[in-house]
C-alpha cells in the first residue's frame, strides 16, 4: 500500500542543505519499501560545468586542469528518522535507490526494526546541488497478514 509519495524540485539555492520531509506511518505496517530518484546526476552544460570546477579549484587550490573534473555530479542523498529517532542513511552515489525497512531486515545504512506507527521523516542531504533537480519519494508499506483461522 502506497503511505507516501511526494515530489519537488531543488535548485543550487539548496546547495550544502538538509530538506526535512515527513509522513504519517499507520499501525500495523511491518515493512516499509522506500524508492528515491533524482535527475539530472549531472550538469550537461560544458561552459557552466568548467566555470564551477575553476571556481572550486581556485578555492581549494586544487591541482589539476578543469576537465580533469568533468563531469560535474549533483549528490543528493537520503537519511531517514522515525518516531522514536534516527534509522539511517543512504549516502550513495546513485540517482535511483531501493530501501527496504522492517524487523528482520534493513538495506545497508538503515537500522532493522519493528516499524512503528506515527510520523516519520526523510531528510534530503543536499551535497551539491548545481543545477535543478526534480526528485521523487515513494514510501510503501506491507502490512500483516492476517492470520486465517481453519474451521
Amino acid at each position: 500500500m502506497l503511505i507516501f509519495e511526494k515530489s519537488g524540485e531543488l535548485n543550487p539555492e539548496n546547495d550544502k542543505t538538509n530538506i526535512v520531509i515527513p509522513f504519517e506511518v499507520p499501525r500495523g505496517i511491518e515493512k516499509l519499501v522506500i524508492d528515491y530518484s533524482y535527475s539530472p546526476k549531472t550538469e550537461k552544460n560544458r561552459e557552466k560545468s568548467l566555470e564551477i570546477i575553476k571556481s572550486c579549484i581556485k578555492k581549494y587550490s586544487a591541482a589539476g586542469e578543469p576537465e580533469d573534473y568533468l563531469p560535474v555530479k549533483n549528490l543528493i542523498t537520503l537519511s531517514l528518522d522515525d518516531s522514536l529517532g534516527y534509522r539511517g542513511a543512504a549516502h550513495r552515489q546513485a540517482d535511483s535507490q531501493h530501501h527496504e525497512i522492517s524487523a528482520d531486515y534493513a538495506s545497508n545504512g538503515f537500522i532493522k526494526g519493528k516499524i512503528t506507527d506515527g510520523v516519520w521523516r526523510v531528510v534530503l542531504n543536499v551535497h551539491c546541488c548545481v543545477c535543478k533537480v526534480n526528485y521523487i519519494i515513494k514510501v510503501s508499506g506491507e502490512e500483516k497478514a492476517d492470520e486465517i483461522s481453519s474451521c
